[in-house]
């Protein structure tokens, strides 16, 4: 067992495997366990039994952030997101010379599938601690949210994001080039990066 220290109300512990990999953490004196299974070709019905979805890219690899945006893609097509948490993660930050890949670019696809975005670097253990206990946390919020409104179908079928998937990426960077223009920091793009709420 790897223990990787003690933050504010957070313990985590970490037992590895080959496919799957469990995570203890208390957050908030609650105590959890997160499974992360890696690189798996599962159906739709193995798919829905997830809580979450992290999908990570590495940012000096620009085939790793299409292979990224091609996942969002598949799970919003298979209609998997609404009702679950997706954090759209760039590793490797710490490499900044090498970057191919902008933290904006990467914001706007999160904010185009509804994700939460955060950038981390495993290799210098840059925000991992964040991820996690923001995995946890957004698991948990969108839980409520999913009992409050009853499992509702409130949101536009597969079909219609699927239409719409262009013009949002398309309005998305029209935001970001505002933004920067302007010198504004557009909140939507400012909410993705806080896994602290929906």
């Amino acid at each position: 067992m790897f223990t990787t220290g003690k933050q504010d109300s957070e313990n985590i512990n970490q037992k590895c495997d080959e496919n799957e990999q469990n995570i203890s953490i208390i957050l908030n004196n609650i105590e959890s366990e997160l499974k992360f299974r890696i690189n798996q070709r599962e159906t739709k019905d193995e798919l829905e039994k997830a809580d979450a979805f992290l999908v990570v890219y590495s940012c000096v690899d620009k085939e790793s952030f299409t292979r990224a945006k091609n996942i969002l893609a598949h799970l919003q097509d298979m209609d998997l997101i609404r009702t679950r948490p997706i954090i759209l993660v760039a590793n490797k930050i710490d490499l900044a010379r090498s970057r191919a890949v902008s933290a904006q670019d990467g914001k706007c696809v999160a904010c185009t599938y509804g994700a939460k975005f955060i950038e981390v670097s495993v290799g210098i253990n840059h925000n991992c601690d964040e991820l996690l206990a923001g995995t946890l946390t957004q698991i948990r919020l969108k839980k409520e949210q999913n009992r409050i409104q009853g499992n509702r179908d409130t949101s536009p079928s597969p079909a219609h994001w699927y239409k719409s998937r262009s013009v949002m990426m398309a309005s998305m960077k029209a935001r970001q080039m505002l933004t920067w223009l302007l010198g504004k920091e557009d909140s939507k793009f400012k909410n993705c990066e806080n896994l602290q709420v929906l």
